[in-house]
């Protein structure tokens, strides 16, 4: 028993091992993916200000639109004043003519104000592009990093793998499935020692005869609690 135990605890230490790294490699996609959406949402922010400098573009081509078409009304208006008959017609035409002229000059004002916004949303969706262009470099070295470290965390898996291996056919099939058991109920924590009294996992303190099993070590033996494999070491027991 004594061997067995001795062997399964270099398996728990491997395990040990063997559970963080497989714990890093689960959370290690999880960091991607928050600067992804972090590229995500700039994305958005650049179609959003691309969005609205289209608006103000097009809102100024109708203003020119509508100030061309009163302009022209105006010259027709012009064209047609000497042309009238009567002082009352041509009193009515010119004040028509002045109430146009005045249209377009408010018309005018309006485009200046809209060549100003359209100035502000040129830049800032230059500035939206440049912070997108910052996130995607900073994804980009991120996707790097992550599968650099990807990569090395799998070679010592597969390394730990390989050692793992060679300790299984030094424990009998019933004692390897009792701790392979736990092992995946505990996330990765199967074999504990005996902390004064206490079961080294779950620090529950142990009846008197299990301690003395525990010491006789003629047999597994797990806490009542936890269900952890206890075991019996000099180091981790009271003065």
């Amino acid at each position: 028993m004594a061997e067995q135990l001795e062997t399964l605890k270099r398996l728990q230490t491997l395990d040990s091992e063997l559970f963080e790294l497989r714990r890093q490699q689960d959370e290690k996609p999880r960091e991607l993916e928050q600067v992804e959406a972090d590229a995500a949402a700039q994305e958005a922010r650049v179609k959003e200000a691309d969005a609205k400098l289209k608006t103000v573009q097009l809102a100024q081509r109708e203003k020119e639109v509508e100030l061309q078409g009163k302009e022209g009304s105006v010259k027709k208006l012009q064209g047609q004043l000497f042309q009238v008959k009567t002082n009352k017609e041509y009193s009515a035409m010119q004040h028509e003519i002045e109430a146009l002229k005045a249209d377009n000059s408010l018309l005018e004002e309006a485009i200046l104000k809209e060549f100003d916004a359209i100035e502000a949303a040129a830049k800032e969706r230059q500035a939206q592009q440049r912070r997108l262009a910052e996130v995607q470099e900073r994804l980009t070295q991120e996707r790097q990093r992550i599968e650099g470290e990807l990569s090395a965390i799998g070679e010592q898996v597969a390394r730990l793998e390989r050692q793992r291996q060679t300790l299984l056919p030094d424990v009998p099939p019933k004692a390897l499935s009792l701790y392979e058991r736990i092992l995946r109920i505990r996330e990765g924590i199967a074999l504990v020692p005996l902390l004064n009294d206490a079961c080294g996992g779950c620090h529950r303190r142990l009846p008197p005869q299990v301690i003395n099993l525990v010491h006789l070590n003629t047999d597994l033996v797990t806490c009542e609690a936890c269900n952890r494999i206890l075991y019996f070491d000099a180091t981790h027991s009271k003065l």
